[in-house]
């Protein structure tokens, strides 16, 4: 399922301060040298399910002053860990309450990110 949030998608910062921030927010990172992926695991006790917000990045064009590679963060979504035997979309439901705490996560990383520089 993917999430909207316009004041994350699309920001570009160096990846290493990508990659703090979102270690610190308690995401891992995937894909190797290659576009890395930033996943956080959501669990959800009152269904007893696991779900993935998932942070995909492109490397940018662009670099900082010192050369350093930058990122640019495309559009989050949520996913369930394990689907249903019948992994329908129309039968697939990601409760209210899990969608809210993914855009809530959302929200305090979009404000780390989205500031003009990041801090070194």
């Amino acid at each position: 399922m993917r999430l909207k949030n316009k004041t994350l998608t699309g920001v570009v910062q160096p990846l290493s301060y990508v990659d703090k921030m979102l270690r610190q927010q308690g995401f891992r990172r995937s894909g190797g040298d290659s576009m890395p992926t930033y996943d956080v695991v959501m669990y959800d006790s009152a269904s007893s399910s696991t779900y993935f917000l998932r942070i995909p990045t492109n490397f940018s064009s662009t670099t900082t002053g010192k050369g350093e590679l930058t990122v640019k963060l495309g559009h989050p979504y949520l996913e369930a860990k394990f689907y249903m035997t019948t992994a329908s979309e129309e039968l697939f439901f990601i409760p209210k309450a899990v969608r809210e705490a993914a855009e809530h996560k959302l929200a305090e990383i979009a404000d780390y990110l989205s500031s003009p520089t990041a801090p070194s």
